[in-house]
């Protein structure tokens, strides 16, 4: 019923921006409250949050035109336009952003619902979604899914990777590990260990162009970097404590593996995972007396989920793998420098 009052309240909201009669404020409540109208709502909060039909589409896994025709669906049963179209993209009406609070409401109650009842499930199969980045699916996750297959072979698991981050407590995803502990929501966010970060060049770069000197901001070098806002390796930060405002940037990607191999053929000097860089001997630390910079690594899942037995398993070994390749994740292992 709160969810219904919300939607009640929204369409009095929608009427007064936009002079809709009383009738119309009714339909709204019976047409959101029917559980065939829930897959029309998505499509519209994913709309609303993402403004344009080509990125609601690839966030709910459908084509532009499917998110258009559900969009204009709604929009017939409301009896209402609820985005306006702008040259930046869609943008909500007083209609529109009356319904979109109610919806959250909605969406709210339909995930929590959800949640207890994965919750209550307590068999070793079906599916769990794992988000993470490339290579830490490829040093952690995917090693600790050959375990989980080997024990639970009915368990199947879904690795999302990309540079968009996904929500857990929207069940986006059922299971996270990433860098930065979540500083909202009601979430369980548990240290799963540090991932160290140096600089790296090829040795045939540093024989071509040499190492550069302590203070000289990295002129006369080429610079391969992560994308701005990704760490704090950018234009106007500092690569192991020294400026880089003198260096030439070339490349910058949202991957740790595809700045591995900028690295590797001799692009420049990039930042890098130590425990991608220092096993291979073809590339060299370019400040080996600087300190690595660690990052924390977070094992982040929804509290009613985690109790769901096929993703306790799936963190289970995940956090045993962690474990086992903490000292070379963290730097701290003896490999050859």
């Amino acid at each position: 019923m709160a969810s219904l009052d919300a939607f009640h309240r929204a369409c009095i909201d929608a009427r007064s921006a936009k002079d809709v009669a009383v009738y119309f404020c009714q339909r709204v409540v019976r047409e959101c409250s029917r559980v065939t109208d829930w897959s029309d709502l998505r499509f519209f909060l994913e709309l609303a949050r993402t403004g344009t039909l080509a990125a609601a589409g690839r966030k709910l896994g459908v084509d532009n035109t499917t998110v258009g025709r559900r969009l204009s669906a709604l929009e017939r049963d409301l009896g209402s336009k609820l985005f306006s179209r702008t040259p930046d993209g869609l943008v909500l009406t007083a209609a529109g952003e009356a319904i979109r609070t109610a919806g959250e409401e909605m969406e709210q109650a339909v995930l929590r619902g959800e949640q207890r009842v994965l919750g209550s499930d307590r068999k070793l199969s079906g599916l769990v979604r794992v988000a993470t980045t490339e290579m830490l699916a490829e040093l952690a996750v995917l090693p600790a899914l050959r375990s989980v297959h080997e024990r639970h072979p009915q368990i199947r698991v879904e690795i999302l990777t990309g540079a968009g981050r996904l929500d857990v407590a929207r069940r986006e995803t059922d299971v996270a590990l990433r860098y930065g502990r979540p500083q909202s929501g009601d979430l369980v966010a548990r240290r799963a260990g540090t991932m160290a970060f140096a600089l790296y060049a090829s040795g045939k770069y540093l024989a071509a162009r040499g190492r550069p000197a302590r203070g000289s901001g990295f002129s006369g070098h080429d610079i391969v970097t992560f994308n701005v806002g990704i760490r704090q390796w950018r234009v106007g930060g500092q690569f192991g404590g020294e400026p880089v405002h003198d260096g030439r940037v070339v490349l910058r990607t949202n991957s740790a593996l595809t700045l591995l191999k900028a690295v590797q053929v001799g692009l420049g000097i990039g930042p890098l995972p130590c425990a991608l860089a220092d096993p291979d001997p073809k590339l060299e630390r370019v400040l080996p007396t600087v300190p690595a910079e660690l990052d924390e690594l977070w094992l982040v899942v929804h509290p009613d989920v985690q109790r769901t037995s096929r993703v306790r398993a799936v963190i289970d070994a995940i956090e045993a793998r962690m474990a086992e390749i903490a000292a070379r994740l963290s730097g701290s292992d003896d490999r050859p420098r």
